[in-house]
């Protein structure tokens, strides 16, 4: 609507209540039939946007209720979000043989091509694979590694830093949602807690 009006906004929440706050001021030259159309509308937003906020809050104290959900948080880059999709993905993960079957399924390792006897990688597809989680895991692992401190303290935290330097961001957000997977399945099915290898001092 605003559009039509030459009204644009930038990208994000940011920049969308700074153009609808100025739109819905009374010097604006926006019809004043039109701006009360466009204020019900923004107070729909700002209520959707507390009812989400206040169910995501119910969600995720549901979420560390979970024993299972509570233990797989102890994972690098692993939040309620991630936690509870994992362990509705996995479940006990009884259903695969190991951690890379739960890998595969979720869609984090790479699709195999044979041909005259060869094998070759080609890489992730993102076609396949539960495509919510991968991308959870993904900013999960890429948060966790865009803090990463200048002195590790664990053994994945100098595997993270080095995989950085010889592979790039991307694909070591890739390899640690990967080996989250890995790990996730472990405890499920056998019931395992986490625990960090810490560096020797």
């Amino acid at each position: 609507m605003l559009y039509e009006y030459g009204i644009v906004s930038t990208v994000g929440v940011k920049g969308l209540t700074k153009t609808v706050l100025e739109t819905l001021d009374e010097t604006s030259l926006l019809p004043e039939c039109l701006r009360s159309t466009v204020n019900q509308l923004w107070i729909t937003y700002l209520n959707l946007k507390a009812e989400l906020a206040l169910l995501t809050k119910t969600k995720n104290g549901l979420v560390r209720q979970l024993q299972p959900c509570k233990a797989l948080m102890d994972l690098e880059g692993v939040a309620e979000v991630c936690a509870c999709m994992l362990y509705s993905s996995i479940g006990d993960g009884k259903q695969f043989k190991n951690g890379r079957e739960a890998s595969a399924f979720v869609g984090l390792t790479p699709k195999q091509h044979s041909s005259g006897g060869k094998v070759f990688m080609t890489g992730i597809d993102r076609t396949g694979g539960i495509k919510e989680l991968r991308a959870a895991l993904y900013q999960g692992a890429l948060s966790y590694i865009c803090r990463l401190p200048d002195k590790p303290k664990t053994a994945k935290q100098v595997w993270l830093i080095k995989l950085v330097e010889r592979a790039g961001i991307k694909r070591t957000c890739i390899a640690l949602a990967n080996k989250t997977v890995r790990t996730a399945w472990a405890m499920l099915r056998y019931e395992n807690k986490y625990e960090q290898q810490l560096l020797a001092i």
